[in-house]
């Protein structure tokens, strides 16, 4: 599942990052460009701490742990700032989607909810590891929107989703780009479960009963008229 994780964000942000530079528009806001470190970052602390714990250097883990939930708290701050201040640089242009806010902010909600409930879970290895890795996956949508979502649309002959104007239009092709790759993930994870358990962890379906609803709430604002008008305010617009 790391190696998958890394791969998810190096193929998803390599591949648009070489499509900018061939078409001459690889600039960032200096948001981006903070937001992407501790980003990053996440990913080298989430990779360290499963190295320490196969190591069996759970003292070290415990206390680098202290320094995650920090990072994590920064991330959601982060992340809320980087979604208004890049759709307010956007704004007008071909790029601009206010309503793709519900998205950015609901992917924070998550995340944040579930970096939470792991740390409440710490003292419980078997929850606390579970919700971790499901909080870290559910990152990688900013990977796959940029590289395997497009094409998963393009394959099956389907519109983007923010092409559509109603939800009813948009709701498949919104699941398909949006939770698909990401959520074929967390179910390899619940299949692991299954295949060596015999069991799906309770912490494993409290996770998805957190996560699930809320990204398609956010699917289903997207669509809503008052929910783009909501959005321009949000960005001062």
């Amino acid at each position: 599942m790391l190696v998958v994780v890394w791969l998810a964000i190096l193929s998803g942000f390599g591949y648009n990052n070489v499509q900018k530079y061939l078409a001459g528009k690889l600039t960032y806001p200096w948001i981006v460009h903070i937001h992407s470190v501790f980003f990053v970052g996440w990913l080298v602390l989430f990779t360290a701490q499963m190295v320490l714990v196969r190591r069996d250097q759970v003292d070290t883990h415990r206390r680098l742990g202290v320094f995650g939930a920090g990072l994590a708290s920064v991330m959601v701050v982060l992340g809320v700032m980087t979604a208004i201040m890049t759709e307010q640089i956007k704004f007008g242009t071909a790029a601009s989607d206010p309503p793709f806010l519900s998205v950015m902010l609901g992917d924070m909600l998550v995340f944040g909810g579930l970096v939470t409930a792991g740390m409440l879970m710490r003292r419980s290895p078997a929850a606390h590891k579970r919700v971790m890795l499901i909080a870290t996956l559910v990152l990688t949508d900013a990977g796959f929107g940029r590289w395997l979502s497009p094409k998963i649309v393009e394959w099956m002959g389907l519109k983007n989703y923010w092409e559509l104007k109603t939800f009813s239009e948009g709701a498949w092709p919104f699941i398909r780009f949006q939770l698909l790759p990401v959520y074929t993930l967390i179910a390899a994870l619940g299949a692991f479960d299954l295949f060596t358990r015999k069991r799906l962890h309770p912490v494993y379906l409290r996770a998805i009963a957190w996560s699930l609803p809320i990204h398609l709430l956010a699917g289903w604002l997207y669509f809503q008229p008052f929910w783009k008008s909501a959005a321009l305010r949000i960005i001062g617009r």
